[in-house]
């Protein structure tokens, strides 16, 4: 239980520093004495906003057959398959995931009053079909809000070798809610698995642009890269990666996972830049786009681009 309320006010903090609009629009929770002790701990710390509608559902268990009934009435009017009702869902259930375009939702299984981190069942509407889902509500409640504490910052798909887990300086600033999280700094995380929730994913997301290329640059561990979409702001050069290299003295190299392809980071006019080169001959340069105007003027003057291609 300890860890738990340890990573729900680590969550609570993140969230509150975050997400502005978290502290002026959340309400306080109070489940009843016989619901689970560790579901009680993260609500009722937590609090519930409209924020986190669309993504997770409203935590009370009153309110779970009228979210459900809902989306299944519907379902059921499609003439389809579906023709679940709320008969055959668990005794006591609480709304997960809400429907997603009519996909279908997933609820808690609290059947048995005893369980202390309930598992999810997903009602598939296609189908009519009840599935397993996840292991753990918490794990996934969990998961949940750190994407919605991270939502305004930047985010870029990145593959790495060794794979983020054996990567040296690394910590998991929610071990029990979170695992999958993983942060590389301060300011650059990298989000739980799609599929392996418990693991690292490859979305990176960074409260600044700068401290994705400044780990680049500064961790001697990383071998290779794949960066399929760079982020920020992209010149197509009008140069070879060899010419690069001699006009922007100083970038670190990084191997690409990718056959073809390579990379360079460092700074030009001061500014954290980062280059991918492909054996096709395209080149290009990406940068925070606020340094836009001077990062376009040092291209030009060192040959890379041409003034006629902005």
């Amino acid at each position: 239980m300890e860890a738990l309320r340890q990573d729900v006010v680590r969550l609570r903090a993140l969230l509150e520093r975050n997400v502005p609009r978290y502290a002026a629009t959340k309400r306080d929770v109070a489940l009843g004495p016989d619901e689970s002790a560790h579901v009680r701990a993260f609500w009722e710390t937590l609090g519930w906003s409209p924020l986190f509608e669309g993504c997770l559902g409203e935590p009370e268990l009153a309110r779970a057959p009228a979210q459900a009934e809902r989306s299944m009435g519907e379902w059921r009017s499609w003439g389809g398959p579906f023709r679940l009702t709320l008969a055959d869902l668990p005794r006591r259930f609480r709304f997960a995931e809400p429907d997603h375009q009519g996909v279908g939702f997933s609820i808690t299984d609290e059947s048995s009053e005893t369980v202390t981190d309930p598992p999810l069942l997903a009602v598939v509407a296609d189908t009519g079909q009840i599935v397993p889902h996840s292991p753990s509500y918490l794990r996934f409640a969990g998961d949940t809000l750190v994407r919605v504490a991270v939502r305004g910052w930047y985010s870029t798909t990145v593959m790495c070798r060794p794979d983020v887990p054996a990567l040296p300086g690394t910590s998991r600033p929610f071990p029990f809610l979170s695992p999958g999280t993983v942060a590389l700094s301060e300011d650059l995380w990298v989000l739980p698995s799609q599929r392996a929730p418990e693991s690292p994913g490859s979305t990176f997301v960074h409260a600044r642009y700068e401290a994705l290329l400044e780990w680049l640059v500064s961790t001697p561990a990383l071998e290779a890269v794949n960066i399929p979409r760079l982020p920020g702001k992209t010149w197509t050069l009008e140069a070879s990666l060899a010419r690069v290299v001699a006009a922007i003295p100083g970038l670190k190299s990084l191997a690409g996972l990718e056959a073809g392809t390579e990379y360079r980071v460092g700074t030009l006019e001061g500014a954290q830049v980062l280059v991918q080169a492909h054996t096709s001959g395209l080149t290009q340069l990406a940068h925070n786009a606020r340094n836009a105007e001077r990062i376009q003027a040092a291209l030009i003057a060192r040959g890379l681009l041409k003034p006629s291609s902005v």
